[in-house]
């Protein structure tokens, strides 16, 4: 029962380790979301006017067919009803007339149900569309976001190392990380150039002070002033506690 709340803890705490440097990180991936949406927006902006254009074009035809059935069955119509005229006492040809209106009618009606049902996919596949297109946006989003986190943290940790080195240097500690960097992290050559300034630091302090001390073993043998001694003693302090 224990075990779940520990792993959904610790992989909370993984994802909290990638953003080390949050400022940087979140700008950069706020700069990418931003550059994709732009790309976005203009793609959308060519699909809609290219499928307004299409759609357009096939209501047109939709129209043009309808008004075609219509015409058509005006004419036929018409056709029939001179054949009418003329065969009016022919109740034979008036059963045909009949059939022959009732199959007019039908295969207009037909017809109109069809260009409804076109009107009408023409309309879902328009909409399947762009929730298709909005969903691979955000998924895009969501990854790239993800990717961009990852990324940086690759830079963000050597960064982060180098300027707790530099902060060391300013506050007069010169203890060289005995870490070095992950295999995948960026920056290398910088943090092991940093890395090696420090060494050269600590060596010429240490140097400094080995001198120091030896310049107070002989000012005691030669029996300088108490006070001298102090300040070189104090002098020795501070650049020991450097080390």
């Amino acid at each position: 029962m224990s075990s779940e709340p520990q792993n959904d803890g610790s992989k909370r705490r993984q994802w909290r380790n990638f953003l080390i440097e949050p400022k940087f990180q979140l700008k950069f991936t706020v700069y990418l979301i931003a550059v994709t949406l732009v790309v976005a927006a203009g793609l959308g902006v060519f699909l809609y006017r290219n499928t307004r254009a299409l759609l357009d074009e096939a209501n047109s035809s939709l129209e043009a067919r309808s008004r075609a059935a219509d015409a058509s069955r005006e004419l036929s119509n018409a056709t029939l009803s001179n054949e009418l005229i003329k065969k009016m006492g022919d109740p034979v040809f008036v059963a045909q007339l009949e059939a022959t209106s009732k199959a007019i009618d039908e295969r207009f009606e037909a017809e109109r149900v069809a260009i409804i049902a076109q009107k009408a996919e023409l309309v879902r596949r328009q909409r399947l569309m762009w929730l298709v297109f909005v969903g691979a946006l955000a998924a895009f989003l969501v990854m790239i976001s993800l990717v961009s986190i990852v990324l940086t943290h690759r830079v963000a940790g050597p960064l982060m190392r180098i300027r707790r080195m530099v902060k060391d240097v300013a506050s007069g500690t010169i203890r060289p990380p005995p870490y070095g960097l992950r295999d995948k992290d960026e920056l290398k050559d910088i943090f092991d150039a940093t890395r090696g300034m420090m060494h050269v630091l600590r060596k010429q302090v240490e140097d400094d002070a080995l001198v120091l001390s030896h310049a107070l073993e002989r000012a005691q043998q030669e029996g300088v002033k108490s006070e001298w001694l102090e300040d070189l003693r104090s002098l020795e302090s501070r650049i020991k506690a450097r080390l």
